[in-house]
């Protein structure tokens, strides 16, 4: 509960050392909504789980925490539809571009309604005083967090490129381990 209701930032930088040596080979996938532009999770895909997504035409990803086809809203009912699969130009990361068929996209829900969050980017970083790191929640309607809030593609293309990196990291690691 503390970690995604929290205010203490607690970045697992390990995370893709920990993809790594579980040796699955899997790219970083940003999940965008086609209408209003907002990113609603950035995630793992594997050959299994991107054959699947586009044979059942919704977001299936691959949990690499559970090493498992995750089919995005099978227990929550907050499936994505897709719509389009894009691919970055050194093959290294996809963007899923998705229709919600319900409100939420997050397995986590606002505190205040208990309905699923429309993203899973509905904290804000900051620095404190003496230089540490902060959460604080966006509220509702503000920066992306409501879906008739627009994220320019130029925001998710940076989450690509991100996700790119981080798929270079991993191929690295995955080398390194060999």
């Amino acid at each position: 509960m503390q970690l995604e209701e929290g205010t203490a930032v607690a970045l697992d930088f390990s995370k893709l050392d920990k993809v790594a040596s579980k040796k699955c080979d899997v790219v970083p996938v940003v999940v965008q909504d086609s209408r209003t532009g907002a990113v609603l999770i950035a995630a793992y895909v594997n050959e299994q789980a991107l054959a699947e997504t586009l044979k059942q035409r919704v977001c299936c990803l691959w949990s690499t925490s559970r090493n498992e086809l995750w089919v995005k809203g099978a227990t929550s009912g907050d499936t994505l539809d897709l719509d389009d699969v894009r691919i970055n130009c050194e093959q290294n990361s996809l963007l899923f571009l998705c229709t919600p068929r319900r409100k939420g996209a997050c397995h986590t829900k606002d505190q205040a309604t208990g309905v699923s969050r429309v993203s899973c980017y509905y904290r804000r970083v900051s620095a404190n005083a003496d230089g540490g790191l902060v959460l604080s929640h966006v509220p509702p309607g503000e920066g992306g967090t409501d879906s008739s809030q627009m994220v320019s593609l130029r925001t998710a293309g940076l989450f690509v490129v991100a996700a790119a990196a981080a798929a270079s990291f991993i191929t690295a690691a995955a080398l390194r381990r060999r």
